[in-house]
């Protein structure tokens, strides 16, 4: 039903449309990272088994959970590449590209595997679907919004949700945090990340405009510019690897340092830190490449809501 016209204002958003992936029979809109990946993993008859990294959140095990998929892991080095198990014919394998900056590393490791992979790339939207590999994104990570995911596969996709998501309420936390700031808007931003166990369902509208609201070009550019300033400075002293520069906008700056209490120095300055990911120091042992990086990776933020002073005050409470 079109809605009506006249009467009360809602909010009025600007139409940049430069989101990096266009809705198309090979690219689906739907509620979240997660289901997109459940939506990918119905394309084909399904796998024997999923192969998963150890060095992930435990949320992308409901779309295996929820199709009966067996799941097993695998490993990966101090510098975030996978280290490839041995795959049944049938399997499938789950890479990840972690941050935007791994894209060399799952390349070789497609390679290796041709046709039995998917793509984990919710921490690497600027990074395009690899030639064959169904690739899958959640945007919230990289933006302001409640909900979402994108699915992007090799072949027009299949066994789409028919229902359409509703992201109202759970979107309450973007107009506190603007409204009463972060601490305020913490309560509602956890209960709406919550809420994205649902099952599958395609993006909300309200998703779909806040979406076409955001200058993703612009927010590309400055997450670069971010990231050169803190590399220049930080690499001596990050014990990754990272790529100078990279090929796309990353989402953070991941800096494993061996610089005592640093993590607790710069939440007490304000600088929120995200622990990625908890549940991986509960499930591995302690001397593990996986168990290590959950304690010690700090990914500093980059993105566009913050300018070169911003970056400049960060990197003067790191280095002192």
């Amino acid at each position: 039903m079109a809605d009506m016209m006249g009467g009360f204002f809602g909010l009025e958003l600007p139409e940049y449309g430069n989101f990096p992936y266009s809705e198309g029979a090979c690219c689906a809109y739907v509620n979240s990272g997660r289901a997109a990946l459940e939506c990918l993993l119905r394309q084909k008859p399904l796998p024997d088994a999923l192969w998963v990294p150890r060095f992930i959140c435990d949320t992308v095990l409901q779309a295996p959970a929820r199709l009966g998929i067996p799941v097993k892991r695998y490993g990966c080095t101090e510098q975030l590449h996978p280290l490839l198990p041995e795959v049944g014919e049938k399997d499938l394998v789950l890479l990840v590209n972690y941050f935007g900056l791994t894209s060399e590393a799952v390349a070789a490791a497609v390679a290796q595997l041709p046709g039995r992979c998917v793509m984990d790339a919710t921490t690497a939207l600027y990074c395009p679907p690899l030639p064959g590999v169904p690739t899958f994104y959640s945007p919230r990570k990289f933006c302001g919004v409640a909900d979402g995911g994108v699915a992007h596969a090799p072949a027009p996709l299949k066994c789409l949700p028919e229902a359409t998501d509703q992201s109202t309420a759970r979107s309450h936390f973007l107009l506190e945090r603007l409204e009463n700031g972060a601490e305020a808007a913490l309560p509602a931003s956890e209960a709406a990340e919550a809420a994205l166990a649902a099952p599958p369902r395609r993006m909300s509208r309200l998703t779909r405009s806040l979406l076409r609201s955001i200058d993703f070009a612009t927010a590309a550019e400055v997450r670069l510019a971010n990231y050169r300033v803190l590399h220049q400075a930080l690499r001596e002293i990050n014990h990754l690897q990272l790529p100078e520069p990279p090929a796309h906008a990353p989402m953070c700056y991941p800096l494993v340092s061996g610089i005592p209490g640093l993590r607790d120095t710069l939440i007490e300055a304000g600088i929120a830190l995200p622990l990625y990911w908890p549940e991986v120091i509960e499930a591995t042992e302690a001397d593990s490449a996986e168990n290590r990086l959950a304690r010690r990776l700090l990914p500093l933020p980059l993105d566009q809501r913050y300018a070169k002073t911003d970056i400049e005050r960060l990197i003067r409470l790191i280095l002192g």
